[in-house]
């Protein structure tokens, strides 16, 4: 008998933080599902740490080194389940998250391709921020322009699988952003819903060199404006943010010709974007002076 739900975690070199992982999905309310820990490749305890659980419903896959699109791709495709719910080796679920989500499914039209909810983030054990949502219905624009948080991580959302063979998976050339990507493309096809509880732990830490995830995220905001570029047209203000964000990410990433271009684009859209126009003038002052300055700016917020 196939399981309602596929819960599907990601890992990498994390036993630790995966065996606190793996609990809080065995911790749920709902015992209608199965685990799948895909294994990218680990050279420490993860496998030994999987096993230990002893559950039959947890299925282990090392599938060796690739991206975590790809991998989350390949977990879509094990899965058995009628929903599929992600969850990132560091973060948590809370002990009702499924039964919640899976209430709200129940209740809803099939116009509905995914659920998620609120989400604490946490740093060294403590909580230093919580997110109530806010987002339902069809929420394209809204999503695209507002710039919502809205899931805060892929260990949110738990979603139809029908819904990955409607608007294709997860882009496998994206570095990050990879999920915002996705569920921008979900919406122009569904609708979503939201559990105002808190249903996930999201802990926050150090990763990949600053220049790094710059570029990545940068690659990724040029992608969703090439996307959704019908939507960005008619919407002036947001298009400019767009372009102004590429731009300051490429300036704090030291590619300061690249990144004045985007803020040039960005000012020639919407000529009152003064935050560009300030970006633009710092940009011509080197690396280090523009990212001082965005870190000022961002203390004023």
């Amino acid at each position: 008998m196939k399981p309602k739900i596929s819960a599907v975690i990601t890992t990498w070199n994390r036993s630790l933080m995966l065996k606190s992982a793996i609990a809080s999905v065995l911790a749920q309310t709902v015992k209608d599902f199965e685990l799948l820990v895909l294994d990218n490749g680990s050279t420490d305890d993860t496998e030994e740490v999987v096993r230990s659980f002893g559950d039959k419903r947890i299925r282990y896959v090392n599938h060796g080194r690739i991206g975590i699109s790809e991998a989350r791709n390949r977990g879509v495709r094990e899965a058995k389940g009628e929903f599929v719910g992600f969850l990132d080796d560091d973060d948590e679920w809370l002990p009702e998250k499924l039964e919640k989500q899976l209430a709200l499914f129940g209740k809803s039209s099939e116009r509905v391709g995914m659920i998620y909810g609120g989400f604490r983030r946490v740093r060294d054990g403590k909580t230093y921020e919580t997110f109530r949502p806010k987002l339902r219905g069809s929420v394209l624009e809204a999503y695209l322009c507002e710039r919502d948080p809205l899931t805060g991580s892929a260990s949110n959302p738990l979603i139809r699988k029908s819904v990955f063979g409607a608007v294709g998976g997860y882009d496998e050339a994206l570095k990050t952003s990879e999920d915002w990507e996705f569920y921008l493309r979900l919406m122009r096809k569904f609708e979503v819903d939201f559990v105002p509880d808190a249903i996930l732990k999201i802990r926050t830490h150090s990763g990949a060199r600053l220049g790094d995830r710059l570029l990545d995220a940068a690659n990724a905001e040029r992608k969703v404006c090439r996307e959704f570029a019908d939507i960005l047209k008619t919407r002036p203000r947001c298009r400019s943010s767009y372009l102004q964000a590429i731009g300051g990410k490429f300036c704090r990433a030291g590619e300061l010709k690249e990144g004045r271009a985007y803020l040039k684009k960005a000012l020639s859209v919407s000529p009152s974007n003064y935050t560009a126009y300030a970006q633009y003038i710092l940009s011509f002052f080197g690396t280090s002076l523009y990212r001082g300055g965005h870190a000022l700016y961002k203390r004023w917020l």
